[in-house]
């Protein structure tokens, strides 16, 4: 039986990009889907077959370099989106009310309140590592020795504005449990071996592993004739604008027994780098798994959307974390054996390239993101987290 599916996302490529396989999926099995999301992303949307519901954000116009230092300043941009996200729902959607709301993780608070509201089942979408009893992302991100701290005072002024927010759509509802809570149904898109105790997640979790589609949206790709070994070099769509980093990374690969890809998204013309030698090019955008299908290894900020990709092909990783979020990635790959980080305040061309040559030429590492390559395509993908979705929207009705 169809069903009318509603998802919500922000406008972040890491975010949206996961998910438009799913949604593609749904509606390929014939489910009328819609999508909630920002202009800048209403054609990816549209495309996968969703109807898309556009909504004022203000998520591009962020200072990124804050998000990435300042977790206050990215929750409260965060807890804008959904608030503006939850006034376009009311507006455009009314009594058009979905069966099942689908939301990602980082707008927890437009998914929860708008199920509240409007008394609909909702499931999570988590393009990261997910949270339980065992396990905290948000401690893991403050207390990196794993022990359970003292969050930060900026928590308790979070909590008061959750709870003007959900007073301001009638939710009576604890702030803490709009934020915390464990709900009824995620999907996660990675495999549980990659997951922080990943044994300690019951049922209410599925562990998909990355849906990884069609990318033919992001241009396309051949490998190049030279035959050297290809190493993908990728910061995501968001904390990039790091020009001297990817200078360093032209000089690290300029005469280097390899031929670097990078990838700059809008956050850096590629016309400030200069002259390239001929093994390295630059693209502001370009399909990973393209890339991937031919390299030895990626060199990443750890942005989970680039990690899965690499192992979806079993490739190991340089991790360089750029933010807190980025570090907890890093260390899991480091713990797992898939690669080697490094402290962006270190990197040199000079231990950047011999970092490339170390995950390339070490077995170990290369048996191990081959294994783990074999637990992201057991997980199940794309038509999983389809099916999951569907069984979840039955029982819940």
């Amino acid at each position: 039986m169809p069903h009318h599916i509603l998802f919500l996302c922000h406008p972040d490529h890491g975010h949206v990009i996961p998910n438009l396989a799913v949604v593609a999926e749904l509606a390929g099995r014939g489910h009328r889907v819609s999508y909630l999301t920002a202009e800048s992303m209403a054609e990816l949307t549209s495309n996968a077959g969703a109807t898309t519901i556009r909504y004022d954000s203000r998520y591009k116009q962020a200072d990124f370099h804050s998000v990435a230092r300042d977790p206050w300043y990215l929750l409260s941009l965060l807890l804008d989106e959904s608030a503006r996200m939850l006034d376009a729902a009311e507006a455009e959607l009314g009594e058009d009310r979905p069966d099942l709301i689908v939301y990602d993780t980082s707008i927890l608070h437009a998914g929860r309140i708008l199920a509240r509201k409007w008394g609909v089942p909702a499931a999570q979408l988590i393009p990261m590592f997910a949270s339980n009893e065992s396990f905290s992302y948000l401690n893991a991100m403050f207390n990196p020795d794993g022990a359970e701290g003292a969050l930060p005072g900026w928590v308790h002024d979070m909590l008061a504005n959750i709870a003007a927010l959900a007073a301001r759509h009638g939710v009576d509802a604890p702030p803490q449990e709009l934020w915390w809570e464990i709900p009824d149904f995620s999907l996660v898109n990675i495999p549980r071996e990659f997951q922080y105790a990943g044994d300690s997640f019951d049922e209410r979790f599925a562990f998909v592993g990355p849906c990884v589609g069609d990318r033919g949206f992001l241009g396309s790709w051949e490998p190049p004739g030279s035959g050297l070994p290809v190493a993908l070099v990728s910061f995501g769509a968001v904390f990039n604008e790091h020009p001297d980093f990817f200078r360093t990374c032209v000089r690290a690969f300029t005469g280097a027994p390899f031929h670097a890809v990078m990838t700059v998204a809008d956050g850096l013309d590629p016309a400030e780098l200069g002259e390239l030698p001929s093994n390295v090019e630059v693209h502001r955008w370009v399909p990973h798994v393209a890339v991937l299908a031919h390299a030895s290894a990626a060199v990443t900020h750890g942005g989970m959307g680039t990690v899965m990709e690499s192992l979806h092909a079993g490739r190991p990783m340089v991790v360089i974390p750029t933010s807190a979020i980025d570090a907890v990635t890093a260390r899991r790959i480091a713990e797992l054996g898939l690669g080697v980080t490094m402290d962006p305040a270190e990197v040199t061309a000079e231990r950047l390239v011999a970092a490339v040559r170390t995950v390339i030429e070490d077995d170990a590492v290369r048996a191990a993101a081959e294994r783990m390559r074999g637990h992201v395509h057991a997980a199940g993908g794309t038509a999983r987290a389809a099916g999951e979705l569907e069984k979840y929207l039955t029982r819940s009705r």
